[in-house]
């Protein structure tokens, strides 16, 4: 029997093997690192079928527990950790928080608690001269401090493997099974062989805060930028605000901690921008359908502002494009980006609702993107990712000033320590002191957005990815608007 390894490595991770593997330790290699790691149960979070004759079959729930254990058993025949512990399947919820995950190597009396998520598992079979079983899959671990709650250490790889067997005869259930065995047994251990050496050496000197002199985090650890502070900044009796985060869609993956954005960043608007809390309409997950979102912009807005308002407009969720057309759209909780043009709101009509209102000020703020390449874009199946123009000829005369997570053609990502999109993080940490630049105790448009652009930058190239803020219409364009005061800050 001859076997044909393709090992493509997208990004540096490891995951698992059915049963236990002797690892070899070579004789003065780096020490254990003094900490107690827990293994939580692997999510599958992505795409995970095989193709057999009579169709698709997905086997996600055959994945998640031989994966786990083999993370296990890996990192504990490599001497990686002083003590390795598995949380049981049961112990926590389906697919859990981050919180969650972090309470549950807690429960355990972890340090250190490891996440696995299969992102994407494919199975192929051929038959013919040379019948082969062909895999593909792409998977991520993570590693969480259980003190603080804080994001240690993350990677993510590929494989790709192909192995010449003889088939024809199999039935259905004996392919699925050697799909599972090749999974579990060949490819984790050939992925774990080439990432736990870089997981121990990036961690080699790790040390867990001592006991006594940290405050250990509940389950629901609080994010700096969550402690909202309570400024002197008066009500604002004729400002209007509508606040949109989409996070569990109806038909599509969830967006990653766009609800959290929403609330946060309603709580900013109260104690920080002077929002008074009955003039701010929140449409969070079924509450933000197409009918919801332009019934609350073209109508409710509409109804309440006169000429001395300011409004705010907030949306953290799913963008997609038009791909015939190039076209930006929002996906609402109802929405599909097969159909955009029937289930979508037109970016362009969003922002004419907006400029249609007389109004002093619009400022919109946008955690989303366009181009399908994935993070808070989604595309149909079968599309590619493609470049998309934000910007209309609306913003460069009216009163609407837009800032948006992400230039056309890239990506608005998530900030996974921080549990907020990465963004709206520092859009937030801005207004909470940090873009106070002249030390007014105020913050500027302008300084906020000059604020947010390094920052986003920098983390972003940190994690090999590119993501630029936009303020629409440009910064020299806004002239004195770019000096507006956006709220006082207490630092």
């Amino acid at each position: 029997m001859k076997f044909i390894f393709k090992v493509v490595i997208i990004f540096g991770l490891f995951s698992a093997c059915a049963k236990p593997i002797k690892v070899a330790v070579t004789p003065g290699s780096i020490p254990s690192i003094p900490a107690k790691v827990a293994i939580a149960p692997v999510q599958v979070i992505g795409t995970a079928t095989i193709t057999l004759p009579s169709g698709q079959k997905t086997i996600a729930v055959r994945l998640s527990n031989p994966a786990s254990k083999g993370i296990e058993d890996y990192v504990k025949g490599s001497s990686v950790f002083s003590e390795v512990i598995l949380i049981k399947e049961d112990a926590i919820s389906v697919a859990p928080s981050i919180p969650e995950v972090v309470q549950g190597g807690r429960d355990v009396g972890a340090d250190v608690v490891l996440l696995g998520k299969i992102v994407e598992f494919i199975g192929q079979h051929e038959y013919g001269f040379r019948p082969s079983l062909k895999e593909h899959i792409v998977f991520e671990l993570s590693a969480w401090e259980i003190a603080t709650g804080s994001r240690l250490w993350f990677k993510k790889e590929g494989l790709d493997l192909e192995r010449h067997e003889k088939i024809s005869e199999w039935s259905e259930e004996k392919i699925e099974d050697r799909y599972i065995s090749i999974a579990t047994e060949d490819m984790f251990s050939v992925i774990l062989s080439k990432i736990v050496p870089k997981l121990h050496e990036d961690m080699a000197s790790y040390k867990p805060p001592a006991k006594e002199k940290v405050a250990v985090a509940t389950a629901e650890f609080t994010v700096d930028v969550d402690r909202v502070p309570r400024t002197a900044t008066e009500v604002k009796k004729n400002s209007f605000a509508v606040v949109i985060g989409i996070e569990a869609y109806r038909d599509l993956p969830q967006a990653e901690f766009t609800v959290r954005d929403a609330k946060i960043t309603k709580e900013y608007l109260i104690r920080v921008m002077g929002f008074p809390e009955e003039n701010i309409a929140t449409l969070l997950n079924e509450r933000a359908t197409k009918g919801d979102i332009e019934g609350y912009i073209g109508t409710w807005l509409k109804s309440n502002v006169d000429r001395d308002s300011s409004v705010f407009v907030f949306y953290a969720g799913h963008g997609a494009p038009n791909p015939l057309t190039g076209e930006a759209f929002l996906i609402p909780f109802d929405g599909n980006p097969a159909f955009p043009e029937a289930t979508g709101i037109p970016l362009k009509k969003f922002y004419e609702m907006l400029a249609g209102l007389q109004v002093k000020d619009t400022f919109v703020v946008m955690d989303s993107c366009f181009s399908g390449g994935g993070g808070r874009s989604v595309m149909a199946k079968g599309g590619r990712p493609m470049a998309i123009s934000v910007e209309n000829p609306v913003l460069a005369s009216g009163n609407v000033v837009v800032m948006t997570a992400a230039s056309g053609t890239e990506i608005s990502s998530s900030y996974p320590e921080k549990r907020h999109g990465l963004f709206t993080y520092f859009f937030l940490k801005g207004l909470q002191g940090d873009a106070d630049f002249n030390g007014d105790k105020t913050v500027s448009l302008a300084e906020l957005y000059n604020y947010v652009t390094p920052q986003v930058k920098k983390i972003a190239k940190e994690r090999q990815m590119e993501q630029t803020p936009v303020l629409l219409p440009g910064i020299d364009l806004l002239e004195s608007r770019a000096n507006i005061p956006l709220g006082k800050v207490s630092k």
